[in-house]
């Protein structure tokens, strides 16, 4: 196996709300939006603006560094945290 590289974007999410997610999980931040865990590495980007119809949501892309064997368990925790039904 080995280490693998993952992006999921994330749309709506307020960006502040995925640092919390990952600090919250024992994570600890470097200086450019990076995040390190025991098992993982993240990368979170800038904020843009992503057009829907007449509006604009903030999206952002979350590049996970992980090991293939673990990548199941952390993107089920992490979508668990995000799932959103809107309204």
């Amino acid at each position: 196996m080995g280490i693998k590289e993952y992006s999921l974007e994330m749309r709506g999410m307020p960006h502040r709300a995925l640092e919390e997610y990952f600090l919250s999980i024992g994570g600890k931040r470097d200086g450019d939006g990076m995040y390190f865990g025991p098992n993982w590495q993240v990368d979170l980007s800038d904020t843009w603006a992503c057009p829907l119809g007449s509006i604009q949501i903030p999206a952002t892309r979350v590049t996970f560094r992980v090991e293939e064997k673990d990548w199941p368990e952390i993107v089920r925790a992490f979508r668990l945290r995000f799932l959103s039904a809107g309204g």
